[in-house]
């Protein structure tokens, strides 16, 4: 089976490069998609030019995740592969990861209903190990378990699945763009299988540790304009799927309860978060949609 790996770069840091070469054995090809980043990032970038199966597509501006996602899978799609998997430029892939997810793959027995492959992930700052939030009972006997959602980074998609449920979704720019995906291909009967052990090394947001109640409780920190995103997002998911995906919708307002009391006790700079999250409500709540347009948040 081919594969691309689709990178998405946003100012990134030179572990780039290592993440890259972390992929280039275990994929046929791998298609970089740079949202204007700038000449720095052209400069350290032209290291990876030894490797012929890696190619870069320089945006001129942010055009946001989903779109840059989608410059890929369309390049994938012209170059004839099978499969696309997603990542971050913060993510790495650990040895043998995309072998793994194609072996309990090949031990699904319907196959033909299958969307996605999603990795679980090591956070690189505490090293623990999660996945989904929802998945279905798992048999300690079987390779995979069947989830509810998969996040960006360590994603393997059927490239024949955007035939049939369409592009990510551009207008949610960044964040809850995989969810919004997953629960489309969700809705369509297609499953998502989450591979016990693939792993990706990961973090999401700039995770710091606090106590509360004896306990030590990781808390995500995300900058302003993330909680806009992540809020509006959310919003707009809830109000499409509310109807089709009633579990899901009620399990993840218990998560982004929980993370907003998170904010709210823990973070910095809570008061612009603060307003980040009404401005997101609303803007979830009217439809207004795209590029966040308050100069305040950025």
């Amino acid at each position: 089976m081919s594969i691309c790996a689709v990178i998405v770069t946003y100012h990134p840091t030179k572990e780039i490069i290592d993440n890259v070469r972390a992929l280039v054995d275990q994929v046929d090809e791998v298609v970089i998609v740079d949202n204007g980043s700038g000449s720095a990032t052209k400069e350290f970038l032209s290291q990876l030019k030894c490797h012929t199966n890696v190619s870069v597509v320089y945006n001129q501006e942010n055009i946001g995740i989903a779109a840059a996602l989608n410059i890929g899978v369309k390049k994938a799609q012209v170059n004839d592969h099978q499969w696309v998997a997603t990542f971050d430029q913060d993510s790495q892939a650990t040895p043998r990861m995309i072998e793994t997810m194609l072996q309990a793959y090949d031990a699904y027995p319907q196959k033909e209903k299958v969307a996605s492959l999603s990795s679980r992930y090591k956070d690189i700052n505490s090293g623990l190990v999660s996945g989904s939030q929802m998945v279905s009972s798992p048999s300690e006997k079987l390779p995979y378990t069947e989830s509810w959602e998969a996040i960006t980074s360590g994603n393997l998609v059927k490239l024949s699945i955007f035939d049939t449920i369409g592009y990510f979704n551009e207008s949610l720019f960044i964040d809850y763009v995989d969810i919004e995906f997953g629960l489309r291909c969700l809705t369509k009967g297609y499953k998502i299988l989450e591979i016990r052990e693939s792993v990706l090394i990961h973090s999401i947001g700039r995770p710091i540790q606090c106590r509360f109640l004896c306990r030590m409780l990781i808390v995500r920190n995300h900058s302003a304009l993330r909680h806009y995103y992540i809020t509006r997002n959310t919003i707009y998911t809830y109000k499409k799927f509310a109807n089709m995906q009633p579990i899901w919708v009620l399990n993840n307002c218990v998560y982004s309860f929980i993370n907003t009391l998170k904010m709210l006790l823990f973070e910095d700079d809570r008061r612009k978060k603060i307003i980040a999250t009404f401005l997101g409500f609303f803007d979830g709540l009217v439809g207004r949609m795209g590029k966040c347009r308050y100069s305040i948040l950025k």
